[in-house]
């Protein structure tokens, strides 16, 4: 460019190269404003360019790292708890009504603990358990061979007013404990309290157990 006149695009004055600028409107050659240009051009896109190297550098550092979080854990869904339903058909098994004799109960079978804590060395063989509207009858046999008759009043504590605890003897079906004047047969699936020849109670009695 050096040597060569130019022309001024702004005032169409013709110049010398080596003053640079025009000396009407301080306009610059043309070789220096091509230039000045690219230098422009080439900062914007220096500017541009770590632009977007910042961003990606951003995201890539708050993406987490699979080697750094590691493997994601297992889990497993807990199995919910569930509701059998029993539907009961008509040809399901009957309900069994409790037998009226008074040796339904099975034999070896241990006394209740009701009873056996009233029975002579605390534990006997259950010969029957039975009840009636009003009370609750068991029959025990000790180790050593003796029976004993034990009556308790239905829903109530044991005590002196609601259980009695009198040696026993078989006759006939059943047995028989006397209690003074008092006596107390079990047989026939009854049981009868007596004072003499006069019937106090006379009540239908049911095995259980």
């Amino acid at each position: 460019m050096a040597g060569f006149p130019w022309t001024c695009a702004q005032c169409g004055a013709v110049n010398d190269p080596g003053a640079g600028r025009c000396g009407t409107c301080a306009s610059l050659a043309p070789g220096r404003a091509r230039a000045r240009a690219l230098w422009v051009l080439l900062t914007l896109m220096l500017v541009a360019g770590a632009a977007v190297g910042g961003v990606l550098l951003f995201t890539g550092r708050s993406r987490p790292s699979p080697s750094a979080s590691g493997p994601f854990p297992e889990y497993t869904t807990p199995a919910l708890p569930t509701t059998k339903t029993v539907v009961t058909t008509a040809s399901a098994t009957p309900p069994i009504t409790p037998s009226t004799s008074t040796s339904a109960t099975p034999a070896g079978k241990p006394c209740p603990g009701d009873a056996a804590r009233y029975l002579p060395g605390g534990e006997g063989t259950a010969l029957l358990v039975a009840q009636t509207a009003k009370s609750l009858i068991t029959v025990c046999r000790t180790p050593d061979g003796r029976i004993f008759y034990d009556g308790q009043a239905r829903g109530q504590a044991a005590s002196g007013d609601t259980h009695i605890v009198l040696p026993a003897q078989p006759s006939g079906d059943g047995f028989v404990a006397v209690n003074g004047d008092y006596t107390y047969k079990v047989g026939g699936g009854r049981l009868v309290v007596s004072a003499g020849s006069e019937v106090l109670s006379d009540e239908e009695l049911t095995t259980v157990g």
